[in-house]
């Protein structure tokens, strides 16, 4: 049920929908932020009148949309996903969504679900509608106000706005990736295109970035199979880590394991690991360890040039200011080499005081640990994304008879 609360004509309704037990009530916010609050139970059912709504109801001037969930009592993964597809759905339009969780409720289901990442996501209402207001490159930098928000609010609101760039910075790729899916198999909409990308990926434990970097940089099927007769073969092993076997193909997980290894070998705070981003020869930031929020955000931000040759050792990416700020003052790069030399990525160690060069036995331990590992990267380059790009291919096809 639907009901329209009648206001100025110039200016576009507040809405209420009530379905199942879900109660739902939009209205305008200043500087055009549409907020939405949600109460009562997300399930099933509701979440399809959620979704509904979000893609056909909100108005098209809304260039920020709030969904606040403070009243939820209860969130299915429905519910989740649908949030987490309408953010990516509106970015590419110039549109931000933002989810405020004050329920600790909600923020357990959110991380349950593994889409905080993915969301927009505040604890209070009036940090979402004071970053809709500020631009995102510019709020990090703002001064303490001398009244209103408390210093504990402004760390957080920053801490949420790097967040958000993080995820505008996936979202192009994302998008064209979506694109693509949607035109190559006929499929009705860009959610639907979207659905498979992320089921495919959660299947096979990959960021929705890259299964969608992977499938716009790999030459589309020419038949039913996308990688005929290709042979799959068991994950190398790795010797610096004992990991439970659920963990051998996730690559979030291998990663993390290397920095932890690196920042113990090189007795270093800090530890990073940047990687080749495919088709060009650039570097970026992929996964970082005891890094300042803020030095992270740089990286990530900043494309290095790939080596000038096999085997070379690269210095530091130069983040100049942001560096020193953090407390670095020298780095220790060593390139993820496969056999023939091809260059995978770089993992990099910080460390407060300055060093020349770093002691020998301990660098050849992390030569070592970078060895497999660029061996791991290899295989799951060639096992692993093919076979999410497989299953994105078989779940598309299908959906199209």
């Amino acid at each position: 049920m639907t009901r329209h609360t009648p206001r100025n004509p110039d200016v576009p309704s507040a809405v209420a929908v009530s379905a199942s037990r879900m109660r739902l009530t939009a209205d305008w916010c200043p500087d055009q932020i549409w907020l939405v609050r949600v109460g009562g139970e997300l399930d099933a059912d509701a979440s399809r009148a959620f979704d509904h709504y979000l893609r056909a109801r909100l108005p098209p001037r809304a260039t920020h949309v709030v969904v606040d969930l403070g009243q939820v009592e209860s969130l299915g993964a429905r519910a989740v996903r649908t949030l987490v597809e309408h953010t990516r759905r509106l970015a590419p339009h110039g549109r931000v969504l933002l989810t405020v969780a004050s329920n600790p409720y909600v923020r357990r289901v959110v991380g349950t679900e593994q889409a905080a990442a993915s969301l927009n996501l505040y604890q209070r209402l009036p940090l979402a509608l004071a970053a809709c207001k500020a631009p995102a490159e510019t709020l990090a930098d703002q001064p303490l106000p001398a009244s209103g928000a408390t210093r504990d609010e402004l760390a957080e609101l920053r801490q949420e706005v790097l967040g958000l760039r993080a995820a505008l910075r996936a979202q192009p790729a994302v998008a064209r990736a979506v694109g693509v899916v949607q035109e190559r198999y006929g499929l009705p909409d860009s959610g639907s295109a979207y659905g498979i990308l992320r089921d495919s990926a959660e299947r096979h434990d990959l960021r929705v970035y890259t299964l969608a970097r992977s499938l716009l940089c790999t030459p589309m099927p020419q038949g039913d199979v996308w990688f005929p007769g290709r042979t799959r073969r068991p994950a190398p092993s790795l010797s610096f880590v004992q990991q439970h076997p659920d963990h051998k193909k996730n690559r979030g997980t291998v990663l993390s394991s290397l920095l932890e290894a690196a920042s113990h070998y090189m007795r270093a705070p800090m530890a990073a690991v940047h990687l080749v981003d495919p088709p060009g020869e650039t570097l970026r930031l992929e996964h970082s360890t005891a890094m300042p929020p803020a030095l992270a955000d740089h990286l990530a931000g900043v494309d290095a040039p790939g080596a000038a040759h096999a085997g070379a050792v690269i210095p530091d990416l130069m983040a100049g200011r942001e560096l020193l700020d953090a407390g670095i003052r020298s780095s220790w790069s060593t390139p993820l080499l496969t056999a023939d030399d091809h260059l995978l990525g770089l993992v990099t160690v910080y460390h407060s005081e300055r060093t020349a060069k770093s002691p020998r036995p301990r660098a050849a331990r992390l030569d070592h640990a970078a060895t497999e590992v660029a061996a791991w990267l290899e295989w799951h380059r060639r096992t692993v994304v093919p076979d999410a790009l497989e299953d994105v291919h078989e779940r598309a096809s299908g959906r199209n008879r």
